[in-house]
């Protein structure tokens, strides 16, 4: 079986050590690139300037430097060249000063061959698919139908886009929340030849179990209570054009079936209706959860299931996207500082380290959300470590910030029992009305883990119905507590 071939592409060696740099060239050989051996800092600056190169293997240990001294000059050169550190010390400090000055990899001496062959292997994948990208969309590299990143994980992600369009295939969109699944869509269905259609985006988790066949699949006037006029639905409004079910594994199993259907044959019925119509729609599905493993807990149909993961689109999060961080947060802060006239050119060195070492569990939501805020209650031209301090410090939550702060200090698994303060009991143990209410949302709560979506759904209520009830009860402990003192 033939070893994959790199023509074109170029590795610089960095090792002084001349039988070990020739035993490095025999070991990449096989790849067919070509390689080039420096065996000095000052060598290499040299050779550097002789690019491009798409990947380099640099030892740690120079005569006139160190090879953190040579991946800074390359860096600041090729800014998308691998780099692979090599060194003969196994040091946990080394390895991660490594990571942190951008290295793709670490690989203590005596290096083994077959390890150093699939990392170059994958790094030269990686360079040969940064080069499609950017033939792809010329002139507007970072940039990509409203994505903001030039990470070699959001390039895949802008290639699969790409690649999918022009198709009719299901696409199935799985990230994180604030990942910026529709987003995705949304680009899916600029690139298609679709692109002068109805996009139709639904929000499967907003919707009330009791409507949401309407949402999808429209209704004619009488065909239940409320339906005073026809009305068609997601998948007719979407002929000829796209839907995208954002949250699809918060449908239930009937629900699943009827969509399973529509799927299978193409044809849509309108509640009340006899007759099929027959409908051409692109459909993309997301979720932030793991479908596999509902299908598996028998949640989530696995026939449907198949149906809609024809084509996985990844998003990953914002924590694992490195410099996009700051494309992001550039881009952000020029939108906003325009809105509401401010100064702002950009961000200190200090502020540029904190944003790139916050975890962002929000992801690019949470990102947006803060340079926001930053434009709302600052000015200057540039934005200072303190100005982000108190909002990345903060602690956050357990739970959805609409529970409000009473609640959301609490984990999910020891929601508050309410307790028989508001009204005594009536004749017989009867209690009023509020107060069981109240009872089974938290009893809900608990048997979901906190998830107001899925306690929602049992309950057979709107989420926004909880979400108002516990701000409710948080103003009237308020309330009582201002009394008290």
């Amino acid at each position: 079986m033939s070893r994959p071939s790199f023509p074109g592409y170029r590795a610089l060696i960095v090792e002084d050590v001349l039988p070990l740099a020739i035993q490095y060239r025999a070991y990449v050989k096989p790849l067919g690139i070509e390689t080039v051996v420096a065996r000095s800092v000052a060598d290499a600056a040299g050779k550097i300037e002789q690019g491009p190169w798409h990947v380099a293997l640099v030892d740690i240990k120079l005569p006139d430097g160190t090879g953190f001294d040579v991946m800074e000059r390359l860096q600041a050169r090729w800014p998308d060249c691998a780099v692979i550190v090599i060194s003969a010390e196994d040091s946990k400090e080394t390895a991660v000063r490594a990571a942190d000055a951008g290295a793709l990899d670490f690989i203590e001496k005596p290096v083994d061959p077959d390890r150093l062959r699939i990392t170059l292997r994958n790094a030269l994948r990686t360079a040969a698919l940064n080069a499609e990208v950017d033939q792809l969309a010329p002139g507007k590299r970072g940039q990509f139908c409203g994505f903001v990143g030039d990470s070699a994980a959001m390039r895949v992600v802008y290639q699969t886009i790409e690649t999918v369009a022009s198709s009719r295939v299901p696409v199935f969109v799985q990230g994180e929340s604030g990942t910026g699944k529709e987003l995705a869509a949304e680009a899916i269905h600029q690139c298609s030849p679709r692109a002068q259609r109805a996009l139709v985006p639904i929000n499967c988790a907003s919707i009330p179990t009791g409507l949401i066949e309407s949402e999808l699949f429209g209704h004619v006037k009488g065909a239940f209570t409320g339906a005073t006029s026809d009305r068609n639905g997601a998948f007719i409004e979407a002929d000829q054009g796209t839907l995208f079910l954002d949250e699809v594994a918060e449908l239930d199993l009937e629900v699943q079936a009827k969509l399973l259907r529509v799927l299978q044959t193409g044809e849509v019925r309108r509640l009340g209706e006899t007759r099929q119509r027959t409908v051409d729609v692109r459909l993309i599905s997301a979720t932030h959860r793991d479908l596999y493993a509902m299908v598996r807990a028998g949640q989530f149909r696995e026939d449907l299931y198949y149906r809609l993961h024809v084509v996985p689109v990844e998003l990953p999060p914002l924590r694992q996207r490195g410099k996009d961080i700051l494309l992001i947060a550039d881009a952000v802060l020029n939108r906003y500082a325009r809105e509401d006239h401010r100064q702002f050119k950009g961000f200190t060195e200090e502020s540029k380290a904190l944003l790139l070492g916050h975890p962002w569990p929000g992801n690019v939501r949470e990102l947006i959300n803060t340079i926001r805020a930053v434009v709302a209650m600052h000015d200057g031209e540039r934005v200072e470590a303190g100005m982000l301090t108190s909002r990345l410090q903060a602690e956050r939550p357990p739970a959805p910030p609409l529970l409000g702060p009473a609640l959301i200090a609490l984990p999910a698994a020891s929601l508050p029992v309410v307790k028989d303060q508001a009204a005594p009991a009536g004749p017989a143990g009867i209690l009023p009305l509020a107060l069981v209410e109240r009872q089974a949302i938290e009893m809900a709560l608990r048997a979901f883990g906190g998830n107001i979506t899925r306690a929602a759904k049992a309950l057979q209520v709107n989420p926004s119905t909880i979400y108002r009830k516990m701000a409710s009860w948080l103003t009237l402990e308020g309330q009582a507590g201002d009394a008290a003192s």
